[in-house]
Formats: C-alpha cells, sequence, structure tokens
C-alpha cells in the first residue's frame, strides 16, 4: 500500500454519499462533494475525481465504514473498475478520531479519509470472500428476526399455561399454529441457504469445520463466528478476539480511591457474547474437562457468572487456536514449539 497518494473516504446513507478527496503531497487540504446513490451518481463521482486529477488505480484507495447494505451499490461499482477498496469496522474509525465536536456527513467523510491517511498500513483491501461473507449475514440476521418473533408468539402462550389459563392457551395456540409452522419452515430454509453457501465457498466450509468441532459450539455460533470476524481473519490474536465478543473483563481504578469491579467493553459484540454463553453452558455439560473447571471455580467460592464468563474465553481462545494452527480441536493438545 506503499504507492497510494489519494486518499477518498465515504460516507454513505440510503439515498446519498459524501466524499472527502485526500492527496498525500497537501493532507491539510481535504475536498468534498455529495452524490446520489445510483448509477448517474457514481459516475459523477468518477467524473469528479478525474477532474481532481484522480486515477483509479493503485494510487488510490478508498476507504468507507461498513453500514450494511448501503455499501453494497458503491462498493460493487468501484470493485467493477478495478478500484482499491477498504471497507473498516465503525468502532475503529470512532475510536482513532480523538476528542471530536459536531457530527455531519461532510466532516464524516473527510474523516474517514483521514482515518485511511493515518492507518494506510492496515489497510485490508475488500476481496471476493467478503460478498458471501455479507450474504450469510443477511442470511443470519433473518433468522434472528424469525426466531424472535416465534419466542413473541410462544412464550405469552406458556405462560398463560402456567397461570392455569389452559383452555384459552390452547385455543390461541391453534389460532397462531400455522403462522408458527411458516415461520419455523422459513427459518429451516434458511439455514439451509446458509449451509449452502458456507459449502460452496471452500475457505468458509474449511474454517467452519474446524470451528464447530470444539466442544459447545454448534452451527449457529459458527456461522456469527465467521460473519462477524471476517472467516476469522480480522483478528491477529485470540484476546483482540476474546475482547472483541465482550468475554474480556477490564479493570477501572485510578488512584487509591477510584476502584470498580471489572467488567466487559460496552463496545463488545453483543450477538456473539448471548450465543458464546449458550456455548459455554453446553461446554460445561459435555466437555469434561470445562466441568471440571467450573465445578472446581464455583467449590473455591467464585461468582457463578463469572467461571461462565472464563469458560466463554477458553472456547474463544480454542476456536482462535484450532484455526490458527489449521487443525480439528483435540482433547488436552499440546502445542509445539518450532
Amino acid at each position: 500500500m506503499n504507492k497510494v497518494q489519494n486518499f477518498i473516504g465515504i460516507d454513505i446513507s440510503k439515498e446519498w454519499f459524501d466524499a472527502g478527496l485526500l492527496k498525500k503531497d497537501n493532507p491539510l487540504d481535504v475536498k468534498h462533494h455529495q452524490f446520489k446513490q445510483t448509477q448517474v451518481g457514481f459516475k459523477e463521482f468518477i467524473a469528479w475525481l478525474q477532474a481532481n486529477n484522480i486515477s483509479i488505480n493503485e494510487e488510490t484507495l478508498f476507504c468507507m465504514e461498513n453500514t450494511g447494505i448501503y455499501n453494497d451499490r458503491l462498493v460493487n461499482y468501484l470493485l467493477g473498475i478495478k478500484a482499491q477498496v477498504w471497507v473498516e469496522m465503525p468502532l475503529r474509525i470512532k475510536r482513532a478520531e480523538g476528542f471530536q465536536r459536531g457530527k455531519d456527513d461532510k466532516s464524516d467523510a473527510k474523516k474517514i479519509a483521514w482515518y485511511a491517511f493515518r492507518f494506510e498500513d492496515q489497510a485490508k483491501l475488500w476481496n471476493p470472500l467478503d460478498s458471501n461473507l455479507r450474504k450469510i449475514k443477511y442470511y443470519s440476521k433473518q433468522r434472528s428476526r424469525i426466531m424472535k418473533a416465534i419466542t413473541q408468539l410462544t412464550v405469552p402462550i406458556n405462560e398463560l399455561k402456567d397461570c392455569g389459563s389452559k383452555e384459552e392457551a390452547a385455543e390461541m395456540d391453534k389460532i397462531q399454529q400455522p403462522v408458527l409452522t411458516s415461520l419455523k419452515k422459513a427459518k429451516r430454509k434458511i439455514e439451509d441457504k446458509i449451509k449452502q453457501i458456507i459449502k460452496q465457498d471452500e475457505h468458509l466450509s474449511h474454517v467452519a469445520s474446524r470451528i464447530q468441532k470444539v466442544i459447545g459450539i454448534g452451527p449457529v455460533i459458527t456461522t456469527a463466528m465467521v460473519v462477524y470476524t471476517m472467516g476469522m481473519e480480522g483478528f491477529d490474536n485470540a484476546k483482540q478476539l476474546s475482547c472483541y465478543c465482550g468475554v474480556v473483563p477490564f479493570e477501572r481504578s485510578s488512584g487509591s480511591s477510584v476502584r470498580h469491579k471489572p467488567t466487559v467493553s460496552p463496545y463488545a459484540n453483543k450477538e456473539l457474547k448471548s450465543l458464546l454463553h449458550l456455548g459455554a453452558l453446553s461446554a460445561i455439560q459435555n466437555d469434561p474437562e470445562l466441568r471440571a473447571y467450573y465445578n472446581r471455580k464455583v467449590r473455591e467460592g467464585k461468582d457463578k457468572m463469572k467461571v461462565i464468563n472464563a469458560v466463554r474465553n477458553k472456547l474463544v481462545h480454542r476456536i482462535f487456536a484450532v484455526v490458527r494452527d489449521d487443525r480439528d480441536f483435540e482433547k488436552n493438545y499440546v502445542r509445539k514449539c518450532a
């Protein structure tokens, strides 16, 4: 990436996108322009760059936040003209801003251009693998919505039964059964589609097979882990991944008077954290080593939730290890030093 001379920061919304243009030879002069999220707008965007003597080659880097479906049209267009595209996690850009006052699309585009300029050496270019990951992510999100709808329909029925209103519960259950049947059918179809996408992608299929061999990790956790870690390529070590998953507590203290209990970061991925909680409970039941660890810590007087969190952390480290070492999970495995 050392050849990059031009940095284009892009802030995207549903109908518009703002572009900030920063040149390495004059970084204090960041130009700005807004364009529509249409094919006409994309062509006007390229014409604006050309008017500023910017070519679409290895000297130009386009950087934007990962905002989901709003990115797709522009990313696909830029890839189609062989541009270098960097889609970064919004949190990383936000945390790199430092102390900022005010916020608007124009300033956000300029901040993203500055981020690309400052962290050029950390740029990870968008590649075809990411397209499959995005598809899986969309299907996974829809599966979660369907699961939530099923829960919202079934929980009140069960509560009615528990409270003695069995006749009313049975009647309501009968009324909504066609809806529940359709929702469950849609859920199965989505799960089959996710499996199909992973199976057809050699890298994702290989990574997923490694992850799912870890005791306590099922297909749902595997899919979420693959999606949110960019196929396990988004993190350099297990500790980074554990922090992202929200299973590493951090101490908060200052001097001799401020002493807070260690807590996990609010910036963690809450979906992964929740799924790993279920994985930890399963691992405690099915993995003799983790079950013995859990029971020993509880006997020592440790808080049960803290011990479960420690198990979650161990699961993340195991997941990272099997992918890093490209091996299946083995009990009592000892890594050989080079």
